[in-house]
């Protein structure tokens, strides 16, 4: 059984010369080579336009047909085939190509993109995970986030990735270092200066030093001086090699990375932004993406996904990285919307239940919701509304006084009393809002970096509320179209999609009820009150889940207001006006989405 496994890189030697990539297979396979490998990536894939070697990926491009026929052609001729996947490009090739694929590697400037390591680890073959330069807690963060578990076959390569290696960085003790500390196979990745004896000599050594697999660059004539030539050996030097690989002599370095390694992370992939950001706006792993770019300071992906939920400070241009002081946490906040207007129920918003006013019961629920950083009582600045202005529940509610019919308007005011990013619009006659749901519901719209987040229809009438990005309102009201029916806010974001992203939430089965649990009529009233004096609940939060078992125990107090339907849904000629008005994108002719 052989010691080590001898891998043949070809990387860029091909220099995107389709036929020099057929002579490679050739002679990788006559210089005795167990296995071959090659670098898979799509330029505009890999790095942004303005990256200084863009423009050199490009030229080194291979179509997939190409790839097929030269990994059909290296099986033919008894080679392992191994690719280094480098971008998602890659990665869907190799997953059409798999079947003829015996393992893949990681490179060092990729293993923080979390979603590539994780689909080449369910692929489940052998992985080479590069980790010259990377210091061991963010190799253990980097497994650990891919889901590399204990029984995955991983071999994890040291070495330098800069060309030529210089001797001092070759840090063979690594090896024995990384084999220990990290309970897995240990491989090296040489680069050494190929016009150097050491270059023949230095894996031999690191199979001393404890090294399972080698990769050596292969290349057909090194004077040529194509890509990758510093570090290549030509077929002769590769076989003789291969012929010295037993005749071990041990070569000891520092197992610490040296500054010349750390340094060459600077084309570790960075987080960018995939479209224009303005203030404020969510940044997640949707309009974000992985890339070599040129602002080191971009943070790595695995520190951008630690730092969300996280809003942009200002505006971040496509394509530009996205850096640690561009980030802050966002602040959200729930405005409760109430008037003291309605004619079915007067005042309905002071009338006691149980001892408390309903819109005192809804701010409690409010309140309880967990990571909201403030609550308002959005009312009007009319007269009428006066009685509103002293619902502060003794300073933790701040009072609103805004646009009396523009809610869209009110709703951006109450986000910059207090400054919010993200903004619940609850409606005041929901005495038992659900600030389970509430706080379900703000976690998939972080998830999703979503415009605007709602549940679906299945839910308690009362129980629930809509989140908004606050950028996403002002964009609406920056519109050059006359907005009506701003009540019914929802329906401007459900109703343009080509201008708002959508959240529709499917809540869990446990919240899907078919209760009314709004106040709008005297039975609502009634019902709420038998509700809370059954449930003894004073000035405190109620709970939905105490809700539940309540009216699973009382069924008949559930039923008191099953028969009241919302009003404005019966009104069909509302409906259709709402539907007809709140579509503006077709309207809006100079709408630009970022």
């Amino acid at each position: 059984m052989k010691l080590v496994k001898i891998i043949a890189e070809v990387a860029n030697a091909h220099q995107g010369d389709v036929g020099q990539l057929h002579e490679l297979v050739v002679a990788a396979s006559a210089s005795g080579a167990d296995a071959i490998k090659f670098q898979w990536f799509r330029y505009d894939v890999l790095a942004t336009p303005d990256y200084q070697w863009y423009q050199v990926y490009k030229d080194l491009f291979i179509e997939p047909e190409v790839w097929s026929e030269v990994v059909s052609a290296a099986k033919k001729i008894g080679l392992e085939v191994w690719i280094d996947v480098f971008d998602t490009w890659g990665l869907k090739l190799a997953q059409q190509l798999d079947q003829y694929i015996d393992g893949y590697k990681l490179p060092p400037t990729v293993i923080q993109m979390p979603s590539l390591g994780a689909e080449l680890v369910a692929m489940e073959k052998p992985l080479l995970i590069g980790v010259g330069g990377w210091y061991d807690q963010e190799i253990s963060q980097a497994l650990t986030t891919m889901g590399a578990g204990p029984d995955s076959q991983l071999v994890l390569m040291h070495g330098f990735q800069g060309y030529p290696t210089q001797t001092k960085d070759a840090a063979l003790s690594r090896i024995r270092h990384l084999r220990d500390h990290f309970q897995r196979p240990v491989g090296f990745a040489d680069h050494e200066d190929a016009a150097k004896v050491t270059a023949i000599d230095m894996p031999a050594y690191a199979v001393a030093a404890g090294a399972e697999v080698l990769e050596k660059h292969l290349t057909l004539d090194r004077s040529a001086k194509g890509y990758d030539y510093y570090s290549s050996l030509e077929p002769a030097e590769f076989a003789a090699m291969v012929g010295k690989i037993r005749q071990l002599e041990q070569i000891f370095g520092d197992s610490s990375i040296t500054e010349s390694q750390r340094a060459y992370l600077k084309d570790a992939l960075r987080v960018v932004a995939t479209q224009n950001l303005e203030a404020g706006e969510l940044v997640t792993a949707a309009n974000t993406a992985s890339k070599r770019c040129p602002t080191e300071a971009g943070l790595l992906p695995v520190d951008f996904f630690n730092r969300l939920p996280a809003v942009v400070r200002g505006k971040v241009k496509k394509n530009q990285a996205i850096t640690d002081d561009m980030l802050r946490p966002p602040r959200i906040a729930i405005a409760v919307i109430c008037r003291l207007k309605s004619t079915r129920l007067r005042e309905k918003a002071l009338l006691p239940i149980n001892g408390v006013a309903s819109i005192e019961r809804c701010l409690l629920n409010c309140l309880a919701v967990r990571g909201v950083d403030s609550v308002v009582l959005a009312t009007s600045g009319l007269p009428d509304d006066d009685p509103l202005a002293k619902v502060t529940l003794d300073g933790k509610v701040k009072v609103l006084r805004g646009d009396p019919e523009n809610v869209a308007m009110r709703m951006v005011q109450a986000a910059d009393l207090v400054q919010a990013d993200i903004i619940l619009r609850v409606t005041g006659d929901c005495p038992v809002v659900s600030p389970e749901i509430l706080e379900y519901l703000i976690a998939s719209h972080f998830e999703t970096g979503a415009d605007f987040t709602a549940p679906t229809n299945e839910h308690a009438i009362g129980t629930a509320g809509d989140v908004y990005t606050v950028a996403a309102i002002r964009k609406l009201l920056g519109v050059s179209v006359p907005l009506a029916h701003t009540e019914y806010l929802s329906f401007y974001f459900r109703n343009n999609p080509k201008i708002f992203s959508i959240n529709d939430v499917v809540l869990p089965q446990m919240w899907r009820k078919k209760w009314r649990l709004t106040l709008d009529e005297p039975r609502d009233l009634d019902m709420f009150q038998e509700l809370f004096s059954g449930l003894k609940i004073g000035f405190e939060p109620t709970f939905f889940t105490d809700v539940i078992k309540y009216f699973e125990r009382h069924e008949a107090t559930a039923l008191i207001n099953e028969s009241v339907s919302l009003k404005w849904r019966d009104n069909t000629e509302l409906v259709e006006a709402i539907k007809i008005e709140t579509k503006i994108e077709d309207r809006f002719w100079n709408f630009k989405k970022s």
